[in-house]
């Protein structure tokens, strides 16, 4: 039988798979056959910030957002998971409920994993708890350096790694290859941005002939001027 954490280093590649490495092969396959799997459709909401994480998450198919929900109502997004990628390995261990929410921007397969079997393993193997703690310091400096990168860094470019990074999510799960199903106040929540700055500089973009626009759908005609535009977050959208 194929070993399952191969499995999801053949399919996704090793930079998608340090958690997994960070377990090791017997306690990854024990966790993986814990797996719940679950569709969810555009717009719903995957995971509450007001709710214990018990689940690791794995998105298998679609894009999701992770956000934040300010006091004033709007929408903080930290960041955007493609196919392969993780949500709540660090929140399960938490003794609150975790900081952030998980909301599909697109039609998702979801294996959801008992967190439990994490917490049972490192209890009797020191060396485990030691390389998840690396682990999760690793996380939080890089959780550091996106929240610090979305402000410091131009609207276009934050607005063209973010394209980048939803057209690539787009062609992993099966979707179209080069349009985006998402509105401007969405692709703002992601910057953060304003809503007008985010139209002004997608009307240009459409005039460059770089994108085309159409309600609730971005098309991008010409990735590669996109990426000019990414400059320093240039690493970022090939998460």
């Amino acid at each position: 039988m194929l070993n399952v954490s191969r499995t999801i280093v053949d399919q996704y590649g090793s930079d998608k798979s340090d958690y997994f490495a960070t377990l090791g092969a017997d306690l990854t396959d024990k966790l993986l056959k814990t797996r719940v799997v679950k569709n969810y459709v555009r717009g719903n909401v995957i995971s509450y910030c007001d709710e214990p994480l018990l689940h690791i998450l794995l998105i298998q198919s679609g894009v999701v957002k992770v956000l934040a929900c300010l006091l004033d109502g709007r929408e903080f997004v930290v960041d955007t998971l493609k196919p392969g990628s993780l949500f709540g390995e660090v929140d399960v261990f938490r003794p609150t409920c975790p900081s952030f929410e998980v909301h599909a921007i697109s039609a998702c397969e979801i294996w959801a994993l008992d967190g439990k079997v994490i917490k049972e393993a490192i209890v009797s193997d020191p060396e485990l708890s030691a390389r998840l703690l690396c682990y999760v310091a690793s996380r939080n400096k890089a959780l550091e350096d996106r929240l610090v990168g979305l402000t410091s860094v131009s609207i276009p470019s934050r607005l063209a790694n973010t394209l980048l990074r939803l057209w690539s999510g787009e062609e992993q799960s099966g979707g179209h290859a080069r349009t985006i199903n998402i509105s401007q106040h969405e692709l703002a929540s992601m910057l953060p941005a304003s809503r007008e700055k985010v139209n002004r500089c997608l009307r240009e973009w459409e005039r460059g002939n770089i994108i085309d626009l159409s309600p609730g759908a971005i098309t991008i005609t010409d990735p590669q001027a996109l990426s000019n535009y990414v400059g320093c977050l240039g690493v970022l959208h090939r998460r």
